[in-house]
Protein backbone atom coordinates (compact mmCIF):
# COMPACT_ATOMS: atom_id res chain seq x y z
CA UNK A 1 0.00 0.00 0.00
CA UNK A 2 1.37 3.53 -0.75
CA UNK A 3 2.79 5.31 2.00
CA UNK A 4 -0.06 7.97 1.58
CA UNK A 5 -2.69 5.11 1.90
CA UNK A 6 -1.22 3.79 4.87
CA UNK A 7 -1.40 7.45 6.57
CA UNK A 8 -5.21 7.85 5.83
CA UNK A 9 -5.69 4.40 6.82
CA UNK A 10 -4.05 5.36 9.93
CA UNK A 11 -5.99 8.27 10.05
CA UNK A 12 -9.57 7.10 9.63
CA UNK A 13 -8.62 4.20 12.42
CA UNK A 14 -7.57 6.90 15.00
CA UNK A 15 -10.49 8.77 14.89
CA UNK A 16 -12.94 5.88 14.63
CA UNK A 17 -11.22 5.14 17.55
CA UNK A 18 -11.61 8.48 19.16
CA UNK A 19 -14.83 8.76 18.41
CA UNK A 20 -18.63 7.39 17.79
CA UNK A 21 -18.02 6.12 14.22
CA UNK A 22 -21.19 7.67 12.37
CA UNK A 23 -19.37 10.87 13.03
CA UNK A 24 -16.52 10.29 10.74
CA UNK A 25 -17.04 9.76 6.64
CA UNK A 26 -15.09 8.84 4.08
CA UNK A 27 -15.48 9.46 0.75
CA UNK A 28 -18.04 6.38 -0.33
CA UNK A 29 -19.66 7.17 3.13
CA UNK A 30 -23.65 8.98 3.66
CA UNK A 31 -23.16 12.03 4.37
CA UNK A 32 -19.43 13.16 2.86
CA UNK A 33 -21.70 14.23 -0.48
CA UNK A 34 -23.86 16.96 1.39
CA UNK A 35 -21.03 18.15 3.93
CA UNK A 36 -18.51 18.93 0.79
CA UNK A 37 -20.87 20.79 -1.02
CA UNK A 38 -20.59 24.77 0.60
CA UNK A 39 -22.96 27.32 -0.46
CA UNK A 40 -20.65 28.94 -2.55
CA UNK A 41 -19.68 26.34 -5.13
CA UNK A 42 -16.66 27.93 -7.04
CA UNK A 43 -14.26 25.08 -5.76
CA UNK A 44 -14.23 21.18 -5.93
CA UNK A 45 -13.92 19.54 -1.69
CA UNK A 46 -12.62 16.13 -1.59
CA UNK A 47 -10.98 16.19 1.81
CA UNK A 48 -9.72 13.12 2.68
CA UNK A 49 -12.17 12.49 5.50
CA UNK A 50 -15.37 14.90 7.20
CA UNK A 51 -15.77 14.62 10.70
CA UNK A 52 -19.19 15.99 11.80
CA UNK A 53 -19.31 16.38 15.66
CA UNK A 54 -21.88 17.21 18.02
CA UNK A 55 -20.42 18.15 20.68
CA UNK A 56 -17.17 20.42 21.59
CA UNK A 57 -15.31 18.10 23.35
CA UNK A 58 -15.73 15.43 19.78
CA UNK A 59 -14.59 18.73 17.85
CA UNK A 60 -10.99 18.49 19.87
CA UNK A 61 -11.09 15.07 19.80
CA UNK A 62 -10.60 15.30 16.11
CA UNK A 63 -7.98 18.15 16.03
CA UNK A 64 -5.76 15.99 18.72
CA UNK A 65 -6.17 13.31 16.21
CA UNK A 66 -5.30 15.16 13.26
CA UNK A 67 -2.37 16.41 14.62
CA UNK A 68 -1.71 13.64 15.94
CA UNK A 69 -1.86 12.19 12.16
CA UNK A 70 0.06 15.35 10.57
CA UNK A 71 -2.69 15.99 8.89
CA UNK A 72 -4.36 19.73 8.89
CA UNK A 73 -7.90 20.69 9.35
CA UNK A 74 -10.57 22.69 7.35
CA UNK A 75 -13.45 24.01 9.03
CA UNK A 76 -16.53 24.62 7.93
CA UNK A 77 -20.27 24.97 8.47
CA UNK A 78 -22.47 26.73 5.48
CA UNK A 79 -19.33 27.19 3.14
CA UNK A 80 -20.63 30.72 2.48
CA UNK A 81 -16.77 31.22 2.61
CA UNK A 82 -15.79 28.72 0.69
CA UNK A 83 -12.55 29.89 -1.48
CA UNK A 84 -10.15 27.54 -2.47
CA UNK A 85 -10.11 23.86 -3.27
CA UNK A 86 -10.09 21.32 -0.78
CA UNK A 87 -7.77 18.22 -1.53
CA UNK A 88 -7.44 14.50 0.23
CA UNK A 89 -4.14 15.44 2.29
CA UNK A 90 -6.83 17.49 4.71
CA UNK A 91 -9.55 16.85 7.17
CA UNK A 92 -13.03 19.12 6.89
CA UNK A 93 -14.68 19.25 10.40
CA UNK A 94 -18.22 20.18 9.46
CA UNK A 95 -19.72 22.02 12.23
CA UNK A 96 -23.08 22.53 10.99
CA UNK A 97 -24.47 20.09 14.00
CA UNK A 98 -23.09 22.21 16.42
CA UNK A 99 -26.23 24.54 16.26
CA UNK A 100 -27.95 24.58 19.61
CA UNK A 101 -29.07 28.53 20.43
CA UNK A 102 -29.73 29.62 24.27
CA UNK A 103 -31.36 32.77 24.54
CA UNK A 104 -31.08 34.49 28.10
CA UNK A 105 -33.53 37.53 27.69
CA UNK A 106 -32.99 39.15 30.72
CA UNK A 107 -28.95 39.47 29.81
CA UNK A 108 -30.10 40.04 26.27
CA UNK A 109 -27.52 37.33 25.04
CA UNK A 110 -27.76 34.08 23.11
CA UNK A 111 -24.97 31.51 23.33
CA UNK A 112 -25.26 29.76 20.13
CA UNK A 113 -23.47 26.62 18.60
CA UNK A 114 -20.75 27.93 15.66
CA UNK A 115 -22.37 25.91 13.38
CA UNK A 116 -25.97 27.56 13.43
CA UNK A 117 -27.24 29.80 10.75
CA UNK A 118 -28.68 33.16 11.35
CA UNK A 119 -32.70 31.90 10.40
CA UNK A 120 -32.28 30.12 13.73
CA UNK A 121 -30.57 32.54 16.15
CA UNK A 122 -33.31 35.01 15.04
CA UNK A 123 -36.30 32.38 15.35
CA UNK A 124 -35.07 31.92 19.07
CA UNK A 125 -34.25 35.75 19.40
CA UNK A 126 -37.84 37.18 17.69
CA UNK A 127 -39.62 34.52 20.83
CA UNK A 128 -38.26 36.98 23.48
CA UNK A 129 -38.89 39.92 21.05
CA UNK A 130 -35.25 40.08 20.90
CA UNK A 131 -32.77 40.52 17.26
CA UNK A 132 -29.03 39.25 16.55
CA UNK A 133 -26.77 41.42 14.24
CA UNK A 134 -27.52 39.31 11.18
CA UNK A 135 -26.81 39.53 7.88
CA UNK A 136 -28.53 39.99 4.66
CA UNK A 137 -28.83 36.01 3.98
CA UNK A 138 -30.70 33.61 6.29
CA UNK A 139 -28.34 30.83 5.83
CA UNK A 140 -24.99 32.05 6.47
CA UNK A 141 -23.36 30.93 9.42
CA UNK A 142 -22.99 32.95 12.66
CA UNK A 143 -19.59 32.33 13.15
CA UNK A 144 -17.54 32.66 9.68
CA UNK A 145 -19.69 35.86 9.60
CA UNK A 146 -19.22 37.36 12.51
CA UNK A 147 -15.31 36.42 12.93
CA UNK A 148 -15.29 38.49 9.18
CA UNK A 149 -16.63 41.68 11.22
CA UNK A 150 -20.80 41.03 10.00
CA UNK A 151 -22.32 43.56 8.28
CA UNK A 152 -26.34 43.68 8.43
CA UNK A 153 -29.11 45.12 8.41
CA UNK A 154 -28.83 46.52 12.03
CA UNK A 155 -25.44 47.89 11.27
CA UNK A 156 -25.90 51.42 11.53
CA UNK A 157 -28.28 51.70 15.14
CA UNK A 158 -26.14 48.91 16.38
CA UNK A 159 -22.80 48.58 14.38
CA UNK A 160 -20.65 45.53 13.35
CA UNK A 161 -21.91 41.90 14.53
CA UNK A 162 -18.16 42.01 15.59
CA UNK A 163 -18.78 44.15 18.08
CA UNK A 164 -21.11 43.02 19.77
CA UNK A 165 -19.00 39.28 20.79
CA UNK A 166 -19.12 38.67 23.78
CA UNK A 167 -17.06 35.21 23.88
CA UNK A 168 -16.26 32.64 22.00
CA UNK A 169 -15.46 29.09 23.12
CA UNK A 170 -13.33 27.08 20.55
CA UNK A 171 -10.21 24.83 20.51
CA UNK A 172 -6.76 25.28 19.72
CA UNK A 173 -4.80 23.51 17.48
CA UNK A 174 -3.64 21.15 20.40
CA UNK A 175 -6.67 19.66 20.45
CA UNK A 176 -7.37 21.69 23.97
CA UNK A 177 -10.84 23.19 24.76
CA UNK A 178 -10.68 27.05 25.38
CA UNK A 179 -12.72 30.22 26.38
CA UNK A 180 -11.97 33.73 24.81
CA UNK A 181 -13.40 36.39 26.89
CA UNK A 182 -12.03 40.01 28.09
CA UNK A 183 -12.23 38.65 31.63
CA UNK A 184 -10.60 35.39 30.73
CA UNK A 185 -7.47 34.14 33.29
CA UNK A 186 -4.76 33.68 29.93
CA UNK A 187 -3.78 36.55 28.20
CA UNK A 188 -4.03 34.24 25.47
CA UNK A 189 -7.63 34.07 25.54
CA UNK A 190 -8.31 37.77 26.04
CA UNK A 191 -6.33 37.63 23.11
CA UNK A 192 -7.78 35.47 20.97
CA UNK A 193 -11.23 37.31 21.80
CA UNK A 194 -9.72 40.38 20.06
CA UNK A 195 -8.84 38.17 17.00
CA UNK A 196 -11.76 36.73 17.00
CA UNK A 197 -13.99 40.44 16.48
CA UNK A 198 -13.51 40.46 12.84
CA UNK A 199 -9.86 39.48 12.64
CA UNK A 200 -11.20 36.15 11.44
CA UNK A 201 -10.97 32.69 13.73
CA UNK A 202 -7.64 31.45 15.34
CA UNK A 203 -9.11 28.51 17.08
CA UNK A 204 -11.96 26.17 15.85
CA UNK A 205 -15.14 27.69 17.67
CA UNK A 206 -17.68 25.98 18.73
CA UNK A 207 -19.68 28.40 20.18
CA UNK A 208 -20.22 32.04 20.35
CA UNK A 209 -21.76 34.49 22.80
CA UNK A 210 -23.22 37.22 21.35
CA UNK A 211 -25.22 40.16 22.10
CA UNK A 212 -28.95 40.45 20.82
CA UNK A 213 -30.93 43.74 20.79
CA UNK A 214 -34.47 45.05 21.07
CA UNK A 215 -36.01 45.18 17.69
CA UNK A 216 -37.58 48.44 17.76
CA UNK A 217 -40.48 49.96 15.23
CA UNK A 218 -38.56 47.54 12.77
CA UNK A 219 -39.82 48.35 8.79
CA UNK A 220 -37.98 47.84 5.73
CA UNK A 221 -38.43 46.90 2.08
CA UNK A 222 -36.95 47.04 -1.38
CA UNK A 223 -37.31 49.10 -4.46
CA UNK A 224 -36.74 47.71 -8.52
CA UNK A 225 -36.66 50.16 -11.17
CA UNK A 226 -34.80 49.83 -14.92
CA UNK A 227 -31.04 50.09 -15.08
CA UNK A 228 -31.76 53.17 -17.12
CA UNK A 229 -33.09 55.07 -14.43
CA UNK A 230 -29.63 54.63 -12.09
CA UNK A 231 -28.55 58.27 -12.68
CA UNK A 232 -31.07 59.71 -11.09
CA UNK A 233 -31.80 57.75 -8.35
CA UNK A 234 -28.03 57.80 -7.74
CA UNK A 235 -28.32 61.49 -6.81
CA UNK A 236 -31.69 61.13 -5.47
CA UNK A 237 -30.28 58.61 -2.79
CA UNK A 238 -26.70 60.21 -2.20
CA UNK A 239 -28.84 63.59 -1.76
CA UNK A 240 -31.28 62.06 0.83
CA UNK A 241 -28.38 60.13 2.88
CA UNK A 242 -27.31 63.28 4.17
CA UNK A 243 -30.23 63.44 6.73
CA UNK A 244 -30.95 60.01 7.13
CA UNK A 245 -31.67 58.76 10.72
CA UNK A 246 -29.00 56.67 12.86
CA UNK A 247 -31.56 54.03 12.60
CA UNK A 248 -31.64 53.87 8.75
CA UNK A 249 -29.41 51.60 7.13
CA UNK A 250 -29.64 51.67 3.46
CA UNK A 251 -27.91 50.06 0.05
CA UNK A 252 -27.66 50.47 -3.51
CA UNK A 253 -27.06 48.57 -6.11
CA UNK A 254 -27.38 47.68 -9.84
CA UNK A 255 -27.73 44.07 -10.91
CA UNK A 256 -28.65 41.32 -13.60
CA UNK A 257 -32.17 40.18 -12.81
CA UNK A 258 -32.13 36.28 -13.40
CA UNK A 259 -34.55 35.30 -16.31
CA UNK A 260 -37.09 33.18 -13.86
CA UNK A 261 -37.84 34.42 -10.51
CA UNK A 262 -40.00 35.87 -7.95
CA UNK A 263 -39.26 39.46 -10.30
CA UNK A 264 -41.94 41.63 -12.42
CA UNK A 265 -42.26 40.38 -15.40
CA UNK A 266 -40.59 43.35 -17.41
CA UNK A 267 -37.45 43.44 -14.79
CA UNK A 268 -36.59 39.02 -16.24
CA UNK A 269 -33.02 38.90 -17.34
CA UNK A 270 -32.90 42.91 -17.37
CA UNK A 271 -30.55 45.13 -15.79
CA UNK A 272 -31.91 47.09 -12.91
CA UNK A 273 -31.50 49.69 -9.85
CA UNK A 274 -32.21 48.22 -6.18
CA UNK A 275 -32.57 49.99 -3.21
CA UNK A 276 -32.88 48.19 0.38
CA UNK A 277 -33.48 49.63 3.27
CA UNK A 278 -34.16 48.79 7.15
CA UNK A 279 -34.75 50.85 9.85
CA UNK A 280 -35.56 50.28 14.13
CA UNK A 281 -37.17 53.79 13.87
CA UNK A 282 -40.19 52.78 12.30
CA UNK A 283 -41.85 53.44 8.80
CA UNK A 284 -41.65 57.28 9.00
CA UNK A 285 -37.74 56.95 9.11
CA UNK A 286 -37.94 55.46 5.50
CA UNK A 287 -40.60 58.38 3.96
CA UNK A 288 -37.58 60.50 3.62
CA UNK A 289 -35.34 58.48 1.03
CA UNK A 290 -38.63 56.61 -0.27
CA UNK A 291 -40.05 59.58 -1.27
CA UNK A 292 -37.02 61.32 -3.12
CA UNK A 293 -36.43 58.10 -5.05
CA UNK A 294 -40.05 58.09 -6.17
CA UNK A 295 -40.18 61.45 -7.20
CA UNK A 296 -37.56 60.68 -10.04
CA UNK A 297 -38.68 57.63 -11.35
CA UNK A 298 -41.36 55.29 -10.49
CA UNK A 299 -40.44 52.35 -9.52
CA UNK A 300 -41.76 48.62 -10.85
CA UNK A 301 -41.89 47.47 -7.14
CA UNK A 302 -42.17 48.56 -3.74
CA UNK A 303 -42.29 46.70 -0.91
CA UNK A 304 -41.77 49.16 2.05
CA UNK A 305 -43.51 48.53 5.44
CA UNK A 306 -43.78 46.76 8.72
CA UNK A 307 -40.61 43.87 8.95
CA UNK A 308 -39.44 41.26 10.89
CA UNK A 309 -36.43 39.24 10.61
CA UNK A 310 -37.31 37.24 7.86
CA UNK A 311 -38.36 40.15 6.15
CA UNK A 312 -34.62 41.37 6.62
CA UNK A 313 -33.78 37.99 5.20
CA UNK A 314 -34.81 38.87 1.85
CA UNK A 315 -34.93 41.87 1.33
CA UNK A 316 -31.41 41.88 -0.22
CA UNK A 317 -32.53 39.04 -2.92
CA UNK A 318 -29.31 36.88 -1.90
CA UNK A 319 -29.86 33.51 -4.33
CA UNK A 320 -31.34 30.72 -2.27
CA UNK A 321 -29.12 28.22 -3.81
CA UNK A 322 -25.37 27.78 -4.01
CA UNK A 323 -23.58 29.34 -7.06
CA UNK A 324 -20.21 29.61 -7.70
CA UNK A 325 -19.50 33.37 -6.38
CA UNK A 326 -16.21 35.32 -7.05
CA UNK A 327 -16.31 38.97 -5.36
CA UNK A 328 -14.57 41.41 -3.43
CA UNK A 329 -15.61 44.58 -1.40
CA UNK A 330 -13.86 47.82 -0.04
CA UNK A 331 -14.66 50.33 2.13
CA UNK A 332 -15.29 53.94 0.96
CA UNK A 333 -15.93 57.48 2.03
CA UNK A 334 -18.54 59.31 1.21
CA UNK A 335 -19.36 58.81 -2.44
CA UNK A 336 -20.51 60.85 -5.05
CA UNK A 337 -23.67 60.25 -7.75
CA UNK A 338 -20.80 60.63 -10.54
CA UNK A 339 -19.04 58.46 -8.64
CA UNK A 340 -20.98 55.64 -8.34
CA UNK A 341 -21.80 56.16 -12.10
CA UNK A 342 -18.22 55.37 -12.45
CA UNK A 343 -18.15 52.56 -10.15
CA UNK A 344 -21.04 50.24 -11.41
CA UNK A 345 -20.31 51.54 -15.46
CA UNK A 346 -16.55 49.54 -14.32
CA UNK A 347 -18.88 46.57 -13.07
CA UNK A 348 -20.38 46.46 -16.85
CA UNK A 349 -23.59 44.35 -15.69
CA UNK A 350 -25.65 43.32 -17.88
CA UNK A 351 -22.66 43.33 -20.71
CA UNK A 352 -20.08 40.96 -22.19
CA UNK A 353 -17.74 39.85 -18.96
CA UNK A 354 -19.95 41.73 -17.12
CA UNK A 355 -20.39 41.40 -12.95
CA UNK A 356 -23.87 40.30 -11.60
CA UNK A 357 -24.27 42.82 -9.05
CA UNK A 358 -22.75 45.90 -7.55
CA UNK A 359 -23.58 47.87 -4.38
CA UNK A 360 -22.85 50.57 -1.72
CA UNK A 361 -24.00 50.27 1.48
CA UNK A 362 -23.91 53.16 4.47
CA UNK A 363 -22.66 51.59 7.19
CA UNK A 364 -21.91 54.41 9.03
CA UNK A 365 -22.33 53.92 12.64
CA UNK A 366 -21.92 55.78 16.36
CA UNK A 367 -22.75 52.07 18.03
CA UNK A 368 -20.56 51.28 21.00
CA UNK A 369 -18.20 48.08 20.46
CA UNK A 370 -16.05 46.10 21.94
CA UNK A 371 -12.45 46.25 21.06
CA UNK A 372 -11.14 43.92 18.48
CA UNK A 373 -9.16 44.01 15.04
CA UNK A 374 -12.42 44.92 13.41
CA UNK A 375 -15.43 45.90 15.76
CA UNK A 376 -16.15 49.05 13.94
CA UNK A 377 -16.40 50.45 10.47
CA UNK A 378 -13.44 51.77 8.95
CA UNK A 379 -15.70 54.13 6.65
CA UNK A 380 -19.19 55.05 6.35
CA UNK A 381 -19.24 53.63 2.96
CA UNK A 382 -19.13 50.36 1.31
CA UNK A 383 -18.57 48.75 -2.23
CA UNK A 384 -19.57 45.22 -2.98
CA UNK A 385 -19.55 43.68 -6.04
CA UNK A 386 -19.55 39.84 -7.10
CA UNK A 387 -20.34 37.28 -10.57
CA UNK A 388 -20.55 34.20 -11.25
CA UNK A 389 -17.24 31.94 -12.01
CA UNK A 390 -17.34 28.06 -11.51
CA UNK A 391 -14.25 27.81 -13.21
CA UNK A 392 -10.78 29.08 -13.71
CA UNK A 393 -11.17 30.87 -16.98
CA UNK A 394 -14.71 32.48 -15.55
CA UNK A 395 -12.55 33.35 -12.20
CA UNK A 396 -9.30 35.14 -14.42
CA UNK A 397 -12.56 37.52 -16.44
CA UNK A 398 -14.01 38.04 -12.81
CA UNK A 399 -10.92 38.88 -11.17
CA UNK A 400 -10.57 41.53 -14.11
CA UNK A 401 -13.53 43.19 -13.66
CA UNK A 402 -12.86 43.53 -9.89
CA UNK A 403 -9.63 44.95 -10.80
CA UNK A 404 -11.37 47.80 -13.09
CA UNK A 405 -13.98 48.49 -10.60
CA UNK A 406 -11.18 48.81 -7.36
CA UNK A 407 -9.36 51.13 -9.87
CA UNK A 408 -12.28 53.61 -10.57
CA UNK A 409 -12.75 53.92 -6.46
CA UNK A 410 -9.54 56.43 -6.22
CA UNK A 411 -9.04 58.54 -3.21
CA UNK A 412 -12.14 57.81 -1.58
CA UNK A 413 -11.71 54.57 -0.33
CA UNK A 414 -8.95 53.88 2.80
CA UNK A 415 -7.49 50.85 0.66
CA UNK A 416 -8.85 48.07 3.12
CA UNK A 417 -10.76 45.14 1.77
CA UNK A 418 -13.90 43.77 3.60
CA UNK A 419 -13.06 40.54 4.14
CA UNK A 420 -16.79 38.92 4.60
CA UNK A 421 -17.45 40.42 1.05
CA UNK A 422 -14.44 38.51 -0.83
CA UNK A 423 -16.41 35.68 -2.50
CA UNK A 424 -14.95 32.84 -3.54
CA UNK A 425 -11.12 34.37 -2.11
CA UNK A 426 -8.72 32.60 -0.31
CA UNK A 427 -7.53 35.11 2.29
CA UNK A 428 -8.83 38.52 3.60
CA UNK A 429 -7.00 40.75 1.06
CA UNK A 430 -5.67 44.19 2.45
CA UNK A 431 -8.27 43.94 5.12
CA UNK A 432 -5.92 44.75 7.75
CA UNK A 433 -2.66 46.82 8.29
CA UNK A 434 0.99 45.75 9.34
CA UNK A 435 0.53 46.33 13.15
CA UNK A 436 -3.15 44.79 13.11
CA UNK A 437 -1.54 41.78 10.58
CA UNK A 438 0.83 40.95 13.03
CA UNK A 439 -0.68 40.93 16.21
CA UNK A 440 -3.30 38.62 13.93
CA UNK A 441 -0.34 36.17 13.00
CA UNK A 442 1.46 36.40 16.67
CA UNK A 443 -2.27 35.38 18.36
CA UNK A 444 -2.66 32.31 15.84
CA UNK A 445 0.97 31.26 16.20
CA UNK A 446 0.63 31.03 19.58
CA UNK A 447 -3.12 29.47 19.48
CA UNK A 448 -1.50 26.70 16.75
CA UNK A 449 2.27 26.71 16.70
CA UNK A 450 2.23 23.48 14.59
CA UNK A 451 -0.33 25.23 12.07
CA UNK A 452 -3.35 21.78 12.03
CA UNK A 453 -5.93 24.81 11.58
CA UNK A 454 -6.69 26.42 8.72
CA UNK A 455 -9.43 28.79 7.93
CA UNK A 456 -11.11 29.21 4.58
CA UNK A 457 -10.78 33.43 3.99
CA UNK A 458 -8.52 33.09 7.24
CA UNK A 459 -4.85 34.37 7.46
CA UNK A 460 -2.00 33.20 5.32
CA UNK A 461 -0.24 30.96 7.32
Amino acid sequence: MPVHALATSKLIRLLRRALPSDLVREPADPGYAAATQPHNSSFLQRPVVVVQPDTAEQAAAAVAVARQAGRRVVVQATGHGSGTALNDDLLLLDTSRLDQVVVNPAERTARVGAGTTWSRVQQAAESHELLALSGTSPTVGVSGYTFAGGVGWLVRPHGLASGSLRAVEYVDGEGTLRRAADDAADPADREALWAFRGGGPVGLATALEIDLHPPGDLSAGYLLWPGGDLPRLAQAWTDALTSAPDTLTSTLSLLHVPPTGPFPAELLDQVAVHLCYATTGGEQDLTAMRDAVRAVASPVIDTTGPADAATLAAIHLDPPSSVPARGDGWWLDMPTADLIGSLFDAARIGRPRGLTMIELRHVATTAPAREGVLSRPPAPFLVHMVAAAPDDTARAGVDEVLAEVAGAIGPTAPGRSVPSFREGQADAGTAFGEPELARLTAVAEALDPGRVLRFQRGLPR
